[in-house]
């Protein structure tokens, strides 16, 4: 595992109590200690009922899914073997006592540790199968609204697979097929469409669901896809300029300096590029699109490229150290409080 951890990331700052309770490892973001306790708990030869023993089995795969070792867990999630036999069905009421996250991730993992993408696929239609029947069932509004919000996340889910699968013609398609009529649920769908189109270089059709996106749900998306499609038509000089209007609205602001950091390099503009980036992580802000981008600037404009990108790993873990003077929680006695870390993988920084 440390391999895949770029150096400032391996040792938890400040380390991790083994007796920290597992909810506060994962609510402080320290993905590779829940992994770790997770583990630790599994093994640790006790008694535990089922219903504990898929939570810690869920932290553990999606810990290590959130730390980039997708890998790991993928080959861990073979220990379940088919998680829709009748092994894992309650006899009397016949559902799965799987908890759903559990089995919507591993679903995934064991497409990924069979190699074989279908295999998801098929397990996403599976899992809508027993979500159909458990709306049928549904006793309350509130479980129909439930479970007809977990169909339409299956529906999604199915759609990223293909993408994931290269089959990008099939994903568009198959999107098409989660209309509803329902306006609110058919705009974001449409937005999706037009970023899919987008990626398939199918710039009128990106126009088409764009300008379907209805007046209720279009300001935002159009905002950010008003730009998109002129960078996809080439005309970087006019998303600039659509950029840096979007950024006087808070809620985009990141995006569009980042989008615009983009535009810049495409003009050849390596040094504002720069500015722009950098700017962002001396704001503190520090996700994966910021951190690649600016990597990628490192490689273009200099030999000391892996140096830089070490500096900005370290960059990006110091900046996620609580103040010195942090309050305190109550009963946490000498343990700072850490709310902002969040462990990374070296895909993160390019190295």
């Amino acid at each position: 595992m440390p391999q895949e951890i770029p150096q400032p990331f391996r040792a938890p700052h400040p380390p991790q109590s083994p007796s920290t309770p597992l909810p506060t490892l994962v609510s402080r973001n320290h993905f590779r200690s829940a992994a770790t306790s997770s583990a630790a708990q599994l093994c640790n030869g006790s008694s535990l009922p089922p219903s504990e023993i898929f939570a810690l089995l869920y932290t553990r795969l999606a810990s290590l899914t959130l730390l980039n070792l997708t890998t790991f867990a993928a080959q861990e999630s073979k220990a379940l073997e088919d998680i829709h036999s009748p092994f894992y069905r309650d006899a009397s009421t016949d559902s799965c006592i799987l908890p759903w996250e559990l089995r919507v991730l591993v679903v995934r993992l064991q497409g990924i540790a069979f190699n074989d993408a279908r295999r998801g696929v098929v397990g996403y239609y599976d899992l809508a199968r027993d979500a159909r029947t458990e709306f049928s069932k549904a006793a309350t509004d509130d479980e129909k609204r439930l479970w007809k919000s977990r169909l339409r996340d299956l529906g999604v889910r199915v759609g990223n697979a293909m993408i994931e699968m290269g089959d990008l013609g099939a994903a568009k398609r198959h999107f098409e097929t989660l209309k509803t009529g329902d306006e609110e649920a058919d705009g974001v769908l449409d937005a999706r469409l037009a970023l899919l189109c987008l990626k398939l270089g199918d710039i009128p059709a990106a126009e088409k669901y764009t300008d379907a996106i209805p007046a209720s749900e279009g300001e935002g998306a159009e905002k950010v896809l008003k730009p998109l499609l002129s960078m996809a038509h080439g005309r970087y000089e006019d998303a600039v300029l659509e950029w840096r209007a979007l950024k006087d609205d808070g809620k985009y602001r990141v995006l569009s300096l980042q989008n615009e950091a983009v535009c810049l390099l495409y003009l050849g503009k390596v040094d504002e590029t720069t500015h722009l980036l950098e700017q962002l992580i001396a704001e503190r802000r520090s996700f994966h699109a910021l951190t690649f981008n600016l990597a990628t600037v490192y490689e273009l404009c200099t030999e000391r490229s892996r140096t830089k990108k070490l500096e900005l790993a370290e960059t990006v873990a110091e900046m996620m150290m609580p103040d010195q003077d942090q309050d305190q929680d109550e009963g946490e006695d000498d343990e700072r409080v850490i709310r902002g870390w969040a462990e990374r993988g070296n895909a993160d920084f390019k190295l």
